[in-house]
């Protein structure tokens, strides 16, 4: 095998003449000359972001529509004719202890004074005495002023109606309804995720400081419902400061990996300052259609990993041209044109993958793509532009300020290394690599056939929680359901409304359908049937149902029982004028995760041919791309499998705080599988590029393979060390779902950088041999994307002596290895 050696940086003094260059690397070197006016441009394109972010700051939106489907449906039906009657709710629940009851004159005085505490609370247009306003209760009250047959038939209806009080006396809950809707709400008060709940003004304090304000005694008040859930929602420091200590990690990594100060502090400052100048454009997406709020955050986050990656990178070839002997600007401009290549091409397979959402008809899910994607597009700007600025203020100065301790041979062979052996071992048996690889991959996968998409409830939260308080009460005293209750929305003619009592006969089939007025059970699923309730009694255009199930939210028997209420309505309402839909938060959640379900596969193969192409075009090849495409489903399958493994069996599930085992949010997925392609096809940019460089010049497979992952196995390594980082530190979030993302992408690029780049690539690569590079004749007319660029001259048999001169450390990636 031929040896390749290279000519450590062994003085500044340029000694070579840099080889023709591109449009890319013409650029870069444009750029690194004239870095003091593209530092203003900067410095003014980051001025432009901060004053987007003030400005646009509070545009995000937190409203959640799923266009087309049943449960949307009935929400706009509601908005549309109980006008006004959309108020944001909370649920107090009340419980004693053990044989007291809430009916004892000193316990119902207590819920009779939180009751008048919470109505004077700001913002609050009605709460209920769960005792006195019993229906039960008012029925039994109201019986007993008639006679014997008419109060036998008013008792007949009590069992219909689903009770406010425990059939032990020990638990009660009512709902506080709100004057404003949730989304007013958080627009006039918003969330602030570095204060607990009672430490600042919002609807939840309102309502914790009105219950604190009465001495409850033996009386345990807990707040719930979707205000305690947008509000009270556990604080993490580590994950509202996964940024910051991302970037702080990285610098720590980047400095040991290059050994100097200003090869660390360049790519940290790349990745900082357009990160923050995606953000701004971001906010100015938000100023012209609806962002989630969850975008800025997940921008950021990609941004920041992203900078990282294709600063590192670049940074790497340009301190590996210099230390070979040519003028800073020279390997700059040679340094864009290899490197910065593979980052610019790396970078839109990103943005292709994160497009990928548009395809899900959720707004906010298709904003967030898009958002993200911009976050990415702005650092392929940075990278191009604003890195080579960085360099050429740095220029020779960029290995001045060093690790005393990072010492490295200037003569040493990258084959010698211990990536250049390990490649060697992996090349050597590469059947043996091949099966081994992917014996632990399809382990680690296989718990992803089981697989149960739903979403957490307020019991999987922290127990300090006064959520997780009121669920589990409720949950206990009145069953199930009681926690995901279903509501049927059905309109009526507009055309000649009439009043109500002619609405009952009209609605009779919608009725029976639903149970209403009926015993518990009568219809399979259904618990308690409440309504019709009209949106108005003289002219009723739309009533509405509430229905109490038997089973809990993320029961699979609720999921069939909204299937059928759907089919049996549409059967009911058939022929006639009447439109009926289901709808609530668990119709919502079952048809979010349907409808994931269903675009999943689409979003898949959209992306992965889209990635397919563009590596075709880079690499001419047919072989690599679907190798590609193959090692990247089936790392991230086996990254799901460990998720189901966690959260939802709950194997060591303490390990990363978990208390009760969850299923997979119906969304992760999707949003994990598209962040996930596009950050594994950066790693197949860098390594490839790279094979691809040293197979055009020595033209023997296994040489080129060991050579390109000796000089990108550790900036792979470093770089993923640095995602790695970032990911993990929102497991230390209390939030569940927050937990799951943060561990699923840890896991998913820990497996992608180690198994998949280190072990299987090689592997396949030998085994392909020449045959990895062949390109069919008929597709010579597709263009050539040159990612490669410009290398150093091939080195003579016998290796160059080093100038004379004090030799600065290695750089990651390209040279760090040796």
């Amino acid at each position: 095998m031929t040896k390749h050696r290279r000519d450590r940086r062994s003085s500044p003094a340029p000694t070579k003449t840099a080889p023709p260059l591109g449009f890319l690397g013409r650029g870069g070197r444009f750029v690194s000359r004239h870095h003091r006016w593209f530092a203003i441009v900067w410095v003014l394109l980051i001025v432009l972001a901060g004053y987007l972010n003030g400005l646009y700051g509070k545009s995000l939106s937190d409203s959640f529509r799923i266009n087309g489907t049943d449960s949307q449906a009935a929400y706009d039906l509601m908005a549309d004719r109980f006008q006004g009657q959309e108020g944001a709710t909370a649920t107090v629940v009340y419980q004693v202890p053990d044989g007291q009851s809430l009916t004892d004159a000193a316990n119902a005085k207590v819920v009779a004074d939180v009751t008048d505490a919470l109505s004077k609370a700001d913002g609050v247009a009605s709460v209920p005495n769960p005792i006195s306003s019993d229906p039960k209760e008012a029925l039994a009250q109201y019986a007993a002023n008639l006679d014997a047959d008419q109060a036998a038939a008013v008792n007949a209806l009590a069992p219909d109606l689903p009770p406010s009080l425990s059939s032990d006396g020990r638990t009660a809950y009512a709902t506080v309804t709100f004057t404003d809707t949730l989304v007013d709400l958080m627009e006039a008060q918003p969330i602030n995720p570095d204060e607990e709940a009672t430490a600042y003004d919002n609807p939840y304090n309102t309502l914790q400081k009105a219950v604190d304000s009465v001495d409850t005694g033996p009386v345990t008040v807990a707040i719930g419902g979707p205000v305690a859930d947008s509000w009270n929602a556990p604080v993490s420091w580590w994950a509202n400061h996964a940024d910051e200590v991302g970037l702080a990690l990285g610098a720590i990594l980047l400095l040991v990996a290059f050994g100097s100060l200003f090869g660390m502090a360049i790519p940290i400052a790349t990745a900082l300052f357009g990160a923050v100048v995606a953000s701004g454009f971001v906010y100015l997406l938000a100023s012209i259609i609806s962002v989630s709020s969850a975008a800025p955050p997940v921008t950021l986050m990609i941004s920041i990993g992203v900078g990282l990656d294709y600063s590192l990178l670049i940074v790497t070839r340009y301190r590996s041209f210099l230390a070979e002997g040519y003028e800073p600007h020279d390997a700059v401009g040679m340094a864009m044109a290899s490197a910065g290549k593979a980052a610019v091409f790396a970078g839109l397979t990103v943005c292709i993958a994160l497009l990928g959402l548009l395809l899900v008809p959720i707004p906010l899910v298709q904003t967030l793509g898009v958002a993200a994607a911009i976050g990415v597009a702005v650092m392929i700007l940075a990278a191009t532009t604003l890195l080579p600025t960085l360099l050429g203020f740095a220029g020779n100065k960029i290995d001045r300020v060093r690790l005393p301790f990072n010492k490295e041979d200037p003569d040493a062979d990258p084959e010698k290394s211990f990536w250049g052996r390990f490649a060697h071992t992996m090349s050597n048996r590469p059947w043996f690599s091949l099966l081994g690889g992917l014996a632990v991959l399809v382990v680690l996968a296989f718990p992803f056939l089981s697989i149960d998409f739903g979403m957490p409830d307020d019991s999987s939260q922290p127990s300090d929680l006064s959520q997780r308080t009121a669920f589990v009460e409720i949950d206990s005293a009145f069953g199930p359901g009681t926690n995901g209750p279903l509501v049927v929305a059905v309109a009526l003619p507009t055309d000649d409304p009439g009043n109500f009592e002619s609405a009952l006969t009209t609605l009779d089939p919608v009725s029976k359908a639903v149970a209403a007025l009926q015993p518990p059970n009568t219809v399979e699923g259904i618990q308690y049937s409440v309504g019709p309730i009209p949106n108005d009694v003289n002219a009723t255009t739309a009533v509405i149902y509430s229905l109490t199930p038997t089973t809990g939210p993320d029961d699979q028997a609720t999921t069939e029982l909204v299937e059928r209420l759907r089919s049996d309505l549409a059967t009911a309402t058939s022929g006639t004028q009447l439109e009926a839909h289901v709808g609530g938060n668990t119709a919502t959640l079952i048809d979010l995760t349907k409808l994931v379900v269903q675009y999943l596969p689409y979003v898949i193969a959209a992306v992965v041919l889209g990635s397919f192409i563009l590596l075709t075009l880079v690499f001419r090849s047919i072989l690599v791309p679907l190798k590609a495409a193959f090692m990247n489903l089936i790392s991230i399958s086996a990254a799901y499998g460990v998720v189901v493994a966690v959260f939802q069996w709950g194997w060591a599930r303490q390990v990363v705080g978990l208390s009760e085992t969850i299923p997979i949010v119906s969304f992760v997925p999707l949003v994990m599988f598209v962040i996930l392609f596009g950050l594994s096809m950066d790693y197949e940019v860098f390594l490839m590029s790279r094979i691809r460089e040293e197979w055009d010049r020595t033209h023997e497979p296994r040489t080129s393979v060991v050579l390109g992952v000796a000089n990108t196995a550790r900036v792979i390594t470093t770089a993923a060390l640095i995602m790695i980082a970032v990911f993990a530190s929102f497991i230390t979030n209390a939030n569940p779902t927050v937990k799951l993302i943060g561990f699923g992408m840890a896991v998913a690029v820990l497996i992608d950088s180690t198994i998949v780049r280190m072990v299987l690539v090689p592997a396949i690569m030998e085994l392909l041999g020449k045959r990895a590079w062949w390109f069919p004749t008929w597709l010579e007319w597709l263009p050539k994307l040159d990612v490669e660029g410009p290398s150093s001259p091939a080195p003579a048999a016998t290796p160059a002596t080093p100038a004379a001169g004090p030799t600065p450390p290695s750089a990651t990636g390209a040279d760090a290895e040796r």
